[in-house]
């Protein structure tokens, strides 16, 4: 009996692949694969998730490699851009001597962010670069000033008297490439809400505009002078409240470099990288001024200087 139930069974096989091929040989190539998507899509479907599931799992694990180094351009890309971020990165671990085939090299040039631009990808890219930050992985940022300054504030960066020797220093310093923020700036930002620190940088925009009305002999206001406290405001703050207006970057006309002389507590945390050799080169930043900054939360800072080194020059001398 179970033998003649195998045979029936096998027959019916039989007899359905056999009706299946003479319904295929009488189709075309067309409704032969819609035939086949049609009768076998679950199956299809199954195997393209599998595969693309092995493919992601393998990829990933290739690609798990540690984190050698991570910069970021924010704010750099355009038109004028002639070098790859692959080619950047083969480019610096090769010039460092880092083995790309254990480490990992990261420099991302496409990645952009307006604090003023209130979309779900500036939300995005903030959010990314704050899990940088908190991973401590980010160990290099160049960006132009407005920006650079919104993170500044925020006390993002290095402070350049501890990152740079002495003499490293006194050549930034002499060449007027250091980018200064005020110490009391950003102290009296800390202690404001998010709303009063708006307001705050919303009337230092009004400065920066040239709408300064301040008191006269009377008490009552008038155009064109400015109270003490209103004299100290200097560039960097005026950069810090363009923030609050124009969404555009800061052009390199437009562009002035925040005088230490005018703050209470100047604190040196950028240089200034406009016409170095690899960022001229490449053509980022075209339209703005490209500042370097050294986060505080980078656990290889030694690595961030040799990639200054290396924007400036390029190859190894």
């Amino acid at each position: 009996m179970k033998n003649e139930a195998g045979q029936d069974m096998s027959g019916k096989i039989k007899n359905q692949l056999r009706n299946e091929k003479e319904k295929l040989s009488r189709m075309s190539f067309g409704q032969k694969a819609q035939y086949i998507f049609d009768y076998y899509k679950f199956h299809i479907i199954v195997f393209i998730v599998a595969v693309s599931l092995i493919y992601y799992v393998v990829t990933t694990f290739l690609n798990n490699k540690p984190l050698a180094f991570y910069g970021m351009f924010l704010n750099a890309s355009g038109t004028d851009v002639t070098v790859s971020d692959e080619e950047l990165e083969r480019r610096f671990a090769a010039y460092e001597e880092i083995s790309t085939k254990n480490q990992k090299v990261v420099i991302d040039t496409t990645a952009t962010f307006n604090p003023n631009v209130n979309s779900q990808y500036s939300m995005a890219q903030n959010a990314k670069i704050t899990a940088l930050f908190a991973s401590h992985d980010l160990d290099v940022m160049v960006i132009d000033p407005g920006v650079f300054t919104y993170y500044a504030l925020n006390g993002a960066f290095t402070d350049l008297r501890d990152a740079l020797g002495e003499i490293q220093y006194s050549k930034y310093e002499s060449e007027n490439r250091i980018y200064y923020i005020d110490g009391a700036l950003m102290e009296k930002l800390k202690n404001l809400d998010a709303a009063q620190a708006e307001s705050v940088m919303a009337e230092e925009s009004d400065a920066a505009a040239g709408k300064v009305e301040t008191g006269d002999e009377s008490g009552e206001k008038t155009p064109g002078t400015k109270s003490p406290e209103e004299e100290t405001l200097d560039e960097m703050e005026q950069l810090a409240a363009d923030l609050m207006g124009d969404p555009d970057v800061i052009s390199r006309e437009d562009f002035r470099l925040p005088d230490p002389e005018k703050m209470e507590d100047p604190i040196p945390v950028g240089i200034i990288l406009t016409d170095v050799s690899v960022i001229s080169e490449g053509g980022f930043f075209a339209r703005t001024v490209p500042v370097f900054g050294i986060p505080k939360v980078s656990d290889r800072k030694q690595l961030a200087l040799d990639f200054l080194r290396f924007l400036e020059v390029g190859t190894k001398e």
